[in-house]
């Protein structure tokens, strides 16, 4: 469906914010798509030296980190009702209570029956099927669960695939709707540079970088007073200068710190750098993850990103990554070094900004 063939989209949203996502549960199933689930995503599976080479005991006792209120993991990919009871088993373990999670609508419901309070749903279309139209009921439907957030993801290969960029005029019956409910807007624009050099080296086919940013720019300035969240470090943590340049040209721009094996990787390189560039931007970062459930991703997977990302933020830790990345060759794996972040700053990182940003939408998130 493109932009002139679109509902004109709503001066104010259809429905109050319910105070419990459950309080809309009826509503939400009458409006969601009546498609079958859709097939889970083809993830490699998960192999012990993989993600624990260095033989560390996940399970040994975790002080909490110094924070007042619920630690918040603010990007995962929790796929499945019935991977919760492991993913919140290991986050617990290392500290974080609370998640906005791209958790497909059809597990939505019923994660929301137990975990609700706990949980903040980004809208996402059905990936194997994102037609336009059924973007457009996903969305009422999330938003009848209290999303107050929408994930666009733009990656070069997710363009390429979809043939469907930010920018185009086919998606801007979506973004209006999202801009009219008044959800933040969060996109994935841009990959690992190595990508860039190797996968997506065919720039007729994939587009370049800068070509991605001036996309996403441009978008970003039609909506400037929209929250924005870009996901990754802004899909390139290899270079802060451009994150920087972004962050003080447009006010309404967050930028969250997921995808463990490139964060760290990249952000030990430039240590100091990165550092400072946390400190000075201490407002504008939420802490994720960017964990992926599936059925053999069990306790000691998921904690191995907890205990990456706890050590790279809060300890002075210089030494192997417990995460093999297979962006590196074998005999060159990352090392981590830890930036040490100060207390203050962890306590925004870890949750006053999501909270804050939830609450320009009117969200909340965590018991109240």
């Amino acid at each position: 469906m493109r932009g002139e063939d679109a509902p004109a989209p709503f001066e104010r949203p259809l429905y109050n914010p319910p105070t419990h996502p459950l309080s809309f549960l009826e509503m939400s199933v009458a409006t969601a798509p009546v498609s079958p689930p859709p097939p889970p995503p083809v993830i490699p599976p998960a192999k012990p030296l993989d993600y624990n080479p260095l033989h560390l005991d996940y399970h040994a006792p975790m002080p909490r980190p110094k924070v007042r209120g619920l630690a918040i993991d603010g990007h995962t990919h929790l796929l499945a009702a019935r991977h919760a009871e492991t993913y919140f088993a290991a986050s617990r373990h290392y500290g974080f209570e609370a998640i906005i999670t791209q958790t497909p609508l059809e597990e939505a419901l019923t994660l929301a029956r137990r975990w609700g309070e706990r949980m903040h749903f980004v809208t996402i279309p059905q990936w194997t099927n994102p037609s336009i139209d059924d973007w457009l009921r996903r969305l009422e439907a999330f938003y009848n669960l209290g999303s107050r957030m929408i994930k666009f993801h733009m990656a070069p290969g997710t363009m390429a695939a979809r043939k469907l960029r930010l920018d185009a005029p086919e998606l801007r019956p979506v973004i209006r709707e999202a801009v009219a409910r008044n959800m933040i807007l969060m996109s994935h624009v841009g990959d690992p540079d190595g990508w860039y050099a190797g996968k997506y080296a065919n720039a007729a086919k994939y587009g370049t970088r800068e070509e991605h940013y001036r996309m996403w720019e441009n978008v970003m300035d039609e909506y400037r007073d929209r929250p924005w969240l870009g996901a990754h470090m802004g899909g390139n943590p290899e270079n802060l200068p451009r994150l920087q340049d972004l962050l003080d040209r447009f006010p309404n721009l967050s930028l969250d710190c997921s995808a463990t094996k490139w964060v760290v990787r990249e952000l030990s390189v430039r240590r100091d750098a990165a550092r400072e560039f946390f400190i000075r931007n201490a407002d504008r970062i939420i802490f994720g993850t960017d964990q992926v459930t599936s059925d053999d991703r069990g306790f000691d997977f998921l904690a191995s990103r907890f205990w990456a990302h706890r050590k790279v933020w809060e300890t002075a830790y210089i030494g192997p990554v417990p995460i093999v990345d297979p962006d590196m060759p074998a005999d060159n794996q990352p090392i981590m070094r830890g930036l040490a972040l100060p207390d203050d700053v962890l306590q925004k990182l870890y949750h006053d900004n999501a909270v804050k940003l939830l609450g320009r939408v009117g969200a909340t998130i965590g018991p109240n």
